[in-house]
Order: structure tokens, then sequence, then C-alpha cells
């Protein structure tokens, strides 16, 4: 178990210079709606590139590999 946990924290810190699209976060997360409240609560580091509308988001990877869900859980 305890090497689990120390892969678990590896991945993490390794990721932590990886930045994901809001479309490739949205897809680990569970949807739109879950990673916008993520975000909201200050769960997932993200930022815009352009104050435009649409501008494209850059999300933190550690951050949404950790909030990241199982996508053959049924809720």
């Amino acid at each position: 178990m305890a090497i689990e946990f120390d892969r678990y924290h590896t991945v993490l810190r390794a990721a932590q210079n990886v930045a994901f699209s809001k479309r490739q976060a949205q897809v680990l997360v569970g949807g739109q709606r879950r990673l916008e409240r993520l975000v909201a609560e200050d769960r997932i580091r993200a930022i815009k590139t352009t104050d435009k509308q649409n501008g494209r988001w850059e999300c933190n990877g550690s951050d949404v590999l950790r909030y990241t869900i199982d996508p053959n859980f049924n809720h």
C-alpha cells in the first residue's frame, strides 16, 4: 500500500509542470460543470491565457489528476 501511495505522489509531483486544456481537464474530472465548480472552489488552479470570452484555459496537471474520476464507475 505504501508503494502505491508513493507512486501516486510521484505522479502528482511530475504533473505539477504540466498544463491541461479545458477540454482535456473536463474529460478527466467528469464534465464541464464539475471542472468549473472545482476551479471556482480553488481546488484546481486554472488560468485563461487571454481576456477574450472564449480564451484558452490552462489547468494545473497535478490538480486535475488529483480530482480525476474513474470513467467506468457508475454513479
